[in-house]
């Protein structure tokens, strides 16, 4: 069986917004949840949930403050130890890459996020390192990038929370996974 290739990309400036929706509208954290208010939020599941060959995990965030708190936020990131069953049954293992730009002003979202994520997952698709781009956003700003990906011969997964996720998103990859489950209790599953 041939073993996928993937990296995971998470949009951490999404998801630690996306979250921070869903427990201010009442949903409560799941057992887990790893949480920098405003930086960034991790769950073990992220690398769990399927079995890829996971080559590195990149977490893309923003902070507001000195040079000092960019460093902060990036060694909390690293410390982040992540373990995936391979498709052939071994164990992969690492850290959390840690890509974190400083901004000026608190504000809920920057582009430079994005941006630098579209470029990471276009270098490693056309240069075929890798064979699928597990992408862990709810933003629809990414549906032209999943599709050029595709139309280059990978596969996409996609992750999201529930709150703010772009409708197209669950139908324009070739698989979903909808992270409510993992990020919150099921008694309190927030509100879309």
């Amino acid at each position: 069986m041939h073993q996928l290739r993937a990296i995971l990309f998470v949009d951490g400036e999404n998801l630690v917004f996306r979250y921070q929706d869903a427990i201010s509208n009442g949903a409560v954290p799941a057992e887990g949840v790893v949480h920098e208010a405003d930086c960034f939020v991790w769950h073990a599941a992220l690398t769990q949930i399927s079995h890829l060959d996971l080559l590195r995990v990149c977490y893309y965030t923003t902070v507001t403050g000195s040079d000092e708190k960019v460093v902060e936020i990036k060694e909390k990131l690293a410390r982040i130890a992540y373990s995936a069953q391979s498709v052939g049954g071994g164990t992969i293992a690492g850290q959390l890459y840690p890509v974190v730009f400083k901004k000026l002003q608190k504000s809920r979202k920057t582009r430079v996020v994005d941006i630098q994520l579209i470029i990471d997952v276009m270098r490693y698709s056309f240069s075929n390192a890798i064979d699928l781009v597990y992408l862990v956003s709810g933003d629809q700003d990414y549906l032209p990038l999943i599709s050029e990906v595709m139309r280059h011969g990978k596969q996409v997964y996609v992750a999201a929370l529930s709150s703010g996720l772009g409708s197209e998103l669950r139908y324009s990859c070739d698989d979903f996974v909808d992270l409510d489950k993992y990020f919150f209790k099921p008694s309190a599953k927030p509100a879309t």
